[in-house]
């Protein structure tokens, strides 16, 4: 099993490298034999910001703090 700061590593390199969060995250679950939804307690805080701003930047989530959509709440469940 893959520990939380190897995790973010791995993702880390992957964005030096020009991969988006997202995408990165993606390509270590795939690496490491782990279900997206299963990375989600081995996102540090830092990278799950950066993830919220890529989301927002895509609009793939609300804007708003209080919306249902957030990042923050996702993680908080």
């Amino acid at each position: 099993m893959i520990s939380k700061k190897e995790f973010t590593d791995a993702v880390e390199k992957l964005v030096i490298r020009g991969s988006d969060v997202l995408s990165a995250i993606i390509k270590v679950c795939e690496d490491n034999n782990l279900e997206p939804e299963a990375s989600k307690r081995l996102i540090s805080a830092p990278l799950k910001e950066k993830l919220q701003a890529e989301a927002k930047g895509l609009n793939l989530i609300n804007r708003g703090e209080n919306s249902v959509g957030t990042i923050t709440k996702f993680f908080s469940v």
